[in-house]
């Protein structure tokens, strides 16, 4: 349903969409989807393309050009094509055109929470499918801007890596290295994924998300990392101890990774623990930082741990810097690939994935290992319970009242302005 000439006029992130977006969708069971009750969310950063950045030359260079040296031949001047329109749509266009591409009519969003976005977009996708709204989602992340942008933003924030090398938690960090990409995930209910033989990744457990109260742009504060993680805990039942694997944030800037180390060990500090014995990592030191994507390359990294049973390394780890919360802690860095092993016959596997973005946004997301030989009939029954728990989400019991209210438009600063102007008919 897409024009071919639009798609090869389209900058590459949509590409990169596409292509993903297709790939996950078909390696579900395709035929048991119902299209129209099937919604895409994408995270997307909200910078422009190399596309927007070439239409930006077009216009503003030819008008710099023609200010230094008077009118130029036309027949040199690059000229604005009929698709050039869509350039500037960096956002909320690619998650459109993939849920027109493949016939989706569940209705397209896009947001940017920062480096949480992906996490948040699972979230959300996560609320569509408890409260019934929809019967499958096509959820994740990309971020393909054009370089520039990321590269002076991030040296301006003096945030990015000096040496060229992502070293998360290390004593020799000394900031982030930016990747690209996009990855893509299709969810279901776990009664629906049964009844129609999908592959199973895994189960997602719980997703708790915060803002910090506190801090600033470049200084995340503990607090608000600590009240996400709890929230997803609580939502899942479980202990911090209860997970073997965690894929944190880990962006390879000192202050970053001190935050996020010290929120961690807060969170175990009145639990039992034995030094070591959970896992940590990030991908960022393989792929670099994507931003938007950064949560989802983080669970297709824990998916494919807990398939392969096997726990990845994170490159460029020696040793943690001096005064370090993970020095004599419950965690380690792994630097080479260790097995994955069962805490206790019959007991799955368990992980969490942290992404914490600019100005304090915080997500943690659950994941439970699925073993399609364990006892069925309890999980179900487990299922049933949740879904019974939900019941008052999907059919309120009261109505919502609006209890606070303001408005400002143009030269209104109050929506007693708003008020007279309407009331008397003003323009």
């Amino acid at each position: 349903d897409i024009d071919d000439d639009l798609i090869h006029a389209l900058d590459p992130l949509y590409h990169v969409v596409l292509h993903t977006g297709r790939q996950a969708f078909l390696s579900c069971n395709v035929d048991t989807i119902h299209r129209e009750r099937t919604g895409t969310i994408l995270a997307a950063i909200a910078l422009p393309t190399d596309t927007a950045s070439r239409i930006s030359w077009k216009i503003l260079g030819q008008s710099f050009e023609t200010r230094l040296f008077g009118p130029q031949d036309t027949a040199q001047n690059p000229t604005i094509d009929q698709y050039d329109q869509f350039a500037g749509r960096v956002t909320g266009l690619p998650a459109a055109i993939l849920a027109k591409a493949l016939g989706l009519g569940g209705g397209s969003f896009t947001l940017d929470a920062a480096c949480a976005s992906s996490l948040v977009a699972v979230k959300l996708a996560c609320d569509e499918l408890i409260n019934r709204r929809m019967d499958a989602m096509l959820v994740g992340g990309v971020s393909r801007p054009d370089c520039l942008y990321t590269q002076i933003g991030f040296s301006q924030l003096q945030a990015l890596s000096r040496s060229g090398r992502c070293a998360p938690f290390d004593r020799t960090a000394d900031g982030l290295v930016v990747g690209e990409g996009a990855g893509m995930f299709v969810l279901k209910r776990l009664e629906d994924a049964l009844s129609h033989n999908d592959h199973i990744h895994a189960i997602i457990k719980g997703i708790g998300l915060a803002n910090d109260m506190g801090g600033s742009l470049l200084a995340p504060a503990s607090e608000g990392q600590v009240r996400a993680m709890r929230n997803a805990y609580d939502q899942a039942g479980w202990q911090p101890e209860d997970v073997d694997f965690i894929e944190c944030h880990g962006a390879g800037t000192p202050l970053g990774d001190q935050t996020e180390t010290k929120s961690l060990t807060d969170l175990w500090a009145e639990r039992p623990w034995s030094k070591g014995q959970c896992a940590i990592g990030s991908i960022k030191s393989m792929i670099g930082h994507l931003l938007t994507a950064a949560g989802a390359a983080g669970m297709v990294k824990t998916l494919l741990a807990m398939q392969n049973k096997r726990i990845p390394p994170t490159l460029n780890f020696s040793e943690p810097p001096q005064n370090s919360p993970l020095s004599n802690s419950a965690f380690r860095v792994p630097i080479n690939p260790e097995e994955w092993r069962h805490r206790e016959p019959g007991i799955p596997r368990k992980a969490g994935i942290s992404a914490f973005g600019f100005g304090g946004i915080n997500a943690h997301l659950l994941l439970e290992e699925w073993d399609p030989n364990a006892d069925r009939g309890s999980r179900i029954a487990d299922l049933e319970i949740s879904v019974n728990q939900k019941s008052e989400i999907r059919n309120p019991k009261s109505e919502i009242a609006i209890v606070g209210m303001e408005a400002v438009f143009g030269p209104l600063t109050s929506s007693r302005g708003f008020q007279e102007l309407i009331f008397n008919g003003d323009s």
